[in-house]
């Protein structure tokens, strides 16, 4: 599931995942960024990942459909997590999302944090 974390605002939206994740996960997700999209011309995304249970085949599209849909309006992506998969999806990822994108070991939350706000 994803928890809207409390320094969300304005053109940034703060996101912690864990648990197992949904279509309706995504749909929220989805509606928020394009709420900010009409409002802002670039947005910043922190996105904490924490022990995730699962994916649904459902949600694993709408990640696609967001991703796709979306990349081209951040400014900054902070993804914070754990794993060597998480920094491998980082780094992937990277070349398609227009602005700045960097991983974070979780331990470095609130450095991710300090960079995101800027």
């Amino acid at each position: 599931m994803f928890k809207i974390l409390d320094f969300t605002k304005e053109n940034l939206t703060a996101l912690q995942v864990e648990g197992k994740v949904t279509k309706d996960d995504y749909e929220k997700l989805s509606a928020l960024f394009e709420k900010n999209e009409r409002e802002y011309d670039k947005q910043k995304l922190y996105f904490e990942i924490d022990k995730i249970e699962g994916i649904t085949a459902k949600a694993l599209w709408e990640d696609f459909k967001i991703y796709f849909t979306h990349v081209k309006n951040f400014e900054k992506v902070a993804i914070i997590g754990d794993s060597d998969m998480v920094k491998t999806l980082t780094k992937l990822s990277s070349p398609f999302i227009s602005g700045d994108v960097k991983f974070f070991n979780i331990r470095e939350a609130s450095k991710a944090k300090d960079w995101i706000m800027k």
